[in-house]
């Protein structure tokens, strides 16, 4: 758990206790992991760069300096790239997690926010807060394929895998859109509570 003061909050599952407090970056705020290499992966928006993790040892092994603005981290585990939305810039930053090097820079929409990946097919959703639209990525090529329009300021973002259905919570809208993965469009709109920041899923 990323938090303002530069550090993230380690917590046993087990016992919902702190057990250790990692130092990163400035300002972190998105943060992701590959569950196959126990590396967590946490963009420092202030610092332009993300902090890499070791999760066996609780220390930073790597920092790799992306965009302006670094907020929302996706991790595609199938091809151990890290997706970076860096919200000034209006660009996603690919990240090789083998090298920590970026491999590509991608134009999306205005203000980038969240990071949704699906690793079966490969694809992965952006939320463009000042757009309100989510850009679709071919992790294949490293373009953008499609765009999805949805509700007022679209934040976070799930997955399911299992049912390739896409999740927005569209902060503006008190809104969450559901994507179709299969014909990139919104098959329906479901009325939450107020400013919906955050998607958690369960396949």
């Amino acid at each position: 758990m990323a938090n303002t003061e530069g550090n993230v909050s380690v917590i046993d599952g087990d016992t919902n206790t702190v057990t250790a407090t990692v130092t990163v970056g400035s300002s972190p705020k998105g943060v992701g992991m590959n569950s196959e290499t126990d590396l967590i992966y946490v963009a420092n928006n202030i610092g332009n760069n993300v902090s890499v993790i070791d999760g066996s040892t609780n220390t930073v092994t790597a920092t790799v300096t992306v965009g302006s603005g670094p907020i929302g981290v996706g991790v595609n585990l199938a091809t151990n790239h890290i997706y970076v939305a860096n919200n000034d810039t209006n660009t996603v930053s690919v990240i090789d997690g083998s090298t920590n090097t970026v491999t590509a820079t991608i134009t999306v929409g205005t203000a980038p926010c969240g990071v949704g990946v699906n690793s079966t097919t490969n694809r992965i959703y952006v939320t463009n807060d000042g757009a309100s639209s989510v850009s679709v990525i071919d992790g294949n090529t490293n373009t953008v394929f499609a765009t999805v329009t949805v509700g007022t300021g679209p934040d976070g973002v799930g997955v399911n895998t299992s049912t390739n259905e896409i999740f927005v919570a569209n902060g503006g809208a008190t809104t969450v859109s559901v994507i179709d993965g299969s014909t990139n469009t919104v098959a329906a709109t479901v009325t939450v509570g107020t400013n919906p920041s955050a998607v958690g899923v369960n396949p």
